[in-house]
């Protein structure tokens, strides 16, 4: 539940919960029985051109998506940190395990509880050039193998052209109780970044990656340092006159409260993997207000649910990074709000040059990192090729 540490689901668990996931070992190889022998019968576009073991796995994450929160705290799950060792240790002796350990305090000024994190490496740490990626998962799940395998095998293309790129892989706390509340992932994003930096890491040869609700993180951090969170947290004070290098959100989870406001893709795309609508509204529930903290609700909730923030917020971040690539699925339930997030908040500032937004044909949710879970080489999905050219770019032109 938790890359930094499994926190405990508070929603009561009850025996229709219980029933529900048992079958889910009827359900899952029924659905996957019907979906096979029904495909050939499917119209053909785009999406189902895609490798059939692809389509399945999609299938299968979907029956996963639709669970409850109860239901989904019933299913076997590791740390971000086990999956990744559990990664290594499939490919040793050829990669070994790098993690920097990094404990953080969610208030300043006050007594709380050190909440700690990981930077996961995938190979070898290198500093010159850094891609730090926050990774999905609902605020809910921890990072997945897929993740380490994309960033391995783009690793790998790199280093054909000569470049050798560091990837770090934040694992920070997730869960559904007030102990994975906003804003803890943000504090520790922070963290992250300015360990890099204190590293010798030069700001310009960061490179900011987020996917899911990471893109959604991503977000937070980059508001954090144009428009500071009124919370006694720490700072996201940059070096004077230096700007990351690129910031790429996949499939961002920018609209966590409604997210039918901004268009129909919620609701009519079928082929999606991403079905939990409740997931965004315990991430906004469990923000501190009140009685919990000396701040409204509607002062922090522009940085949660990046897109309710006010347009003039993101004016600033062409001074705080170079370039902004932001990518979704013709197919994905998300569609509708990162295209009204693009174009509302990163292509006014930073005009068609250094704003590119990018809509796969066929595409679903995170639909690049899916073809990782069941191949270890992109499954001739051409978006792959674009996020690492682009990126290669950006470490280029230095």
């Amino acid at each position: 539940m938790s890359g930094a540490g499994d926190k405990t689901y508070n929603e009561r668990i009850s025996w229709k919960n219980r029933l529900n996931v048992a079958f889910l070992f009827i359900r899952i190889p029924l659905t996957l029985l019907i979906y096979t022998l029904s495909s050939p019968f499917v119209p053909s576009n785009v999406y189902t051109a895609k490798p059939l073991k692809r389509r399945l796995y999609d299938r299968f994450v979907q029956v996963i998506s639709r669970l409850s929160i109860a239901e989904s705290a019933l299913l076997p799950r590791r740390s971000g940190l086990n999956v990744y060792q559990q990664w290594i240790k499939g490919r040793s002796p050829d990669l070994v395990s790098v993690v920097d350990e990094l404990n953080v305090s969610v208030n300043e000024g006050k007594e709380n509880p050190s909440t700690s994190c990981q930077l996961l490496w995938v190979g070898p740490k290198q500093t010159d050039r850094v891609i730090l990626h926050f990774p999905g998962g609902a605020y809910m799940f921890p990072v997945s193998e897929m993740v380490f395998k994309f960033w391995r095998y783009a690793q790998l293309e790199w280093e054909k052209q000569g470049l050798k790129v560091g990837i770090a892989v934040l694992s920070y706390t997730v869960g559904s109780g007030k102990d994975a509340a906003f804003p803890i992932q943000l504090v520790q994003a922070t963290r992250a970044l300015k360990y890099l930096l204190s590293m010798g890491c030069d700001l310009s040869n960061i490179q900011l990656v987020g996917d899911s609700a990471g893109g959604n993180l991503v977000a937070q951090l980059l508001l954090h340092a144009a428009h500071p969170v009124p919370l006694p947290i720490p700072p996201l004070e940059l070096p004077a006159g230096a700007r990351l290098r690129g910031v790429y959100l996949m499939s961002p989870w920018v609209s966590l409260c409604d997210s039918e406001q901004w268009g129909s893709s919620i609701r009519t795309k079928d082929d999606d993997i991403k079905t939990g609508r409740s997931w965004g509204n315990i991430y906004i529930n469990n923000i501190p207000n009140g009685n919990d903290s000396d701040v409204s609700l509607s002062q922090l909730l522009p940085y949660a649910d990046p897109i309710s923030a006010p347009n003039g917020w993101y004016s600033s971040l062409p001074t705080i990074v170079d370039r902004i690539l932001v990518s979704a699925g013709k197919e994905e339930r998300l569609l509708d709000p990162v295209q009204t997030f693009f174009d509302t908040k990163i292509q006014p500032y930073f005009g068609d040059t250094n704003g590119t937004l990018i809509l796969q044909d066929g595409g679903i949710h995170d639909d690049p990192f899916l073809d990782f879970a069941v191949a270890d080489e992109p499954l001739e999905n051409s978006l792959t090729a674009v996020i690492l050219g682009w990126i290669a770019e950006g470490f280029s032109n230095r």
